[in-house]
């Protein structure tokens, strides 16, 4: 189960709307239950919020925020290299 410290974590990391971003989620990558149905927003809040354990809706929430940390990283890593100094050609060649 998902304990009351993650959540905050994982609310910060997803941000706002953060269930319906995860239904969004599980629904491109194929993340559905036993009767291969997409998970409903009432089933993921309630694992979200520690309510009910799903070990699958669990890991499905940790991929979806690993992914977006991984984002932001690469989008912070471009933004780094835009912002660089340009390098101008020398007289000496």
């Amino acid at each position: 189960m998902i304990r009351e410290n993650e959540i905050e974590g994982l609310k910060k990391r997803i941000g706002s709307n953060h269930i319906a971003k995860i239904s969004i989620y599980f629904n491109q990558h194929m993340i559905f239950n036993k009767f291969n149905q997409p998970f409903s927003t009432t089933y993921i809040s309630r694992v979200f919020n520690g309510n009910m354990p799903n070990k699958k809706v669990e890991d499905g929430i940790w991929r979806f925020a690993e992914d977006l940390k991984k984002q932001e990283e690469r989008d912070a890593k471009r933004k780094a290299e835009i912002l660089e100094p340009v390098k101008l050609p020398t007289d000496e060649d």
